[in-house]
């Protein structure tokens, strides 16, 4: 499970370091991805249960097949190096505006990346009165 909040620097070479409780997921393999703003890390197993899930919105006609090619073809297979890094596409860092520093933050079956910028704008968006909200309904 990814949980967490964690920032790294992203180096010349678009690679990263995960937060050694993340690498036991994608140890052998992970799958990276455009997100809304974010890269999305999933380790091979979560992976396929989303491209499924993918696979069977097309089948039941809920995306186009020009978007389902999309998703697909902006997948990236990643592999730890002996550092704990993943090299991330200068395709997906430039799109998302990717700078030196990142958040890898824990999102439960994967984890995200982002800019660290854009990932402070969001927290700062959400605000601390709507959090409470949000322990309060989950009644934590």
């Amino acid at each position: 499970m990814f949980v967490g909040q964690h920032e790294h620097s992203l180096d010349p070479k678009g690679r990263v370091v995960l937060p050694a409780a993340f690498r036991a997921f994608v140890a052998e393999r992970g799958y990276v991805t455009q997100l809304d703003g974010c890269i999305g890390l999933w380790g091979a197993e979560e992976f396929q249960e989303v491209a499924r899930k993918w696979k069977s919105e097309l089948d039941a006609g809920n995306i186009k097949a020009s978007d389902f090619r999309k998703l697909m073809g902006r997948v990236q297979e990643v592999k730890l190096d002996a550092a704990g890094r993943i090299t991330l596409a200068k395709e997906l860092l430039e799109t998302l505006n990717f700078r030196s520093k990142v958040m890898v933050n824990g999102r439960f079956d994967r984890a995200e990346i982002w800019p660290i910028e854009r990932f402070e704008a969001e927290q700062t968006e959400a605000g601390e009165e709507e959090f409470s909200e949000v322990i309060r309904r989950l009644g934590l």
